[in-house]
């Protein structure tokens, strides 16, 4: 009797153990997040990091550049070029295999863009067709998101839905980040932004799309390259230089230009914007 007695008083209270239990689990659980959140501010602040990188010279000879119609071709003892496209839903249905036939090599595909005005945003409508398509036909492909973003947490949600459109796909060629001044008066939303809060917003785009494994790109005209962007501080990155005309001033390295707006190309309804990428020869 007295054994069994013993055993009663030896009897844990299972709610008091399991309040315990619980509330160590909590604290816990709340340390962890904090440590998460802790981490996440780190990454946060090093991808609006703006870092200083110099000037580096393109070697590019432009007497070395021909044109046949509408297509441009470079070739020196260094490069040679290949023929793109970019495009987007104005392009409306294209036709790959056309496109493919005419001797374009790559393409950049628009996978969304953030509204000018309200800052919704929005996917490109034709990405996924056009995505499959140029595959498809064995076309090299990159992306681009169009940004209106006003500032580095906008960037950052324009580069989380950039990375969640293109997980299924492989690149061959670099994520660009595009920030353009609308053309639509004071309704624009970066209109008021200052040449360093449109870099940061770039780079931090920029950073998350490294970050995540892909090649980073920028894009932008020779002209407006320095009135929109601090520019030292984002010589890290790859160029893409957009200038209509004979050929390109850009003085720095670049490996992708933009040549017109007003390309014909089989397969594609009316204009589209040309490019050339530049390839180091081995």
């Amino acid at each position: 009797m007295a054994w069994n007695q013993n055993r009663r008083k030896k009897k844990i209270d299972f709610p008091i153990a399991l309040s315990l239990f619980l509330s160590v689990l909590l604290i816990a659980l709340t340390a962890l997040g904090l440590k998460l959140r802790e981490q996440e501010m780190i990454v946060h602040e090093q991808e609006q990091r703006l870092i200083e990188t110099p000037y580096y010279s393109n070697t590019y000879d432009w007497n070395n550049l021909t044109w046949n119609g509408d297509f441009a071709y470079y070739e020196d003892e260094n490069y040679y070029s290949v023929q793109g496209i970019d495009v987007s839903a104005h392009q409306e249905l294209i036709d790959w295999d056309q496109v493919k036939a005419s001797g374009v090599e790559f393409a950049m595909i628009r996978c969304g863009y953030r509204g000018y005005q309200y800052g919704y945003i929005y996917e490109d409508e034709y990405f996924d067709y056009n995505m499959q398509e140029a595959k498809r036909v064995g076309i090299k492909v990159g992306v681009y998101f169009y940004s209106q973003a006003i500032n580095p947490e906008e960037a950052r949600a324009e580069a989380d839905f950039t990375l969640e459109k293109i997980k299924n796909y492989e690149l061959d060629l670099p994520v660009c980040f595009d920030m353009e001044e609308s053309d639509t008066g004071p309704d624009g939303r970066i209109l008021s932004l200052s040449r360093e809060e449109k870099t940061e917003c770039a780079v931090t785009f920029l950073h998350r799309i490294q970050n995540a494994g892909y090649t980073p790109m920028i894009y932008n005209s020779t002209m407006l390259f320095e009135e929109l962007f601090v520019t030292e501080y984002i010589q890290e990155f790859e160029f893409w230089v957009a200038e209509y005309g004979s050929y390109p001033r850009y003085p720095y390295t670049f490996i992708m230009w933009q040549y017109t707006s007003s390309g014909s190309v089989p397969g594609v309804i009316g204009d589209t914007d040309m490019d050339l990428m530049f390839i180091p020869k081995e």
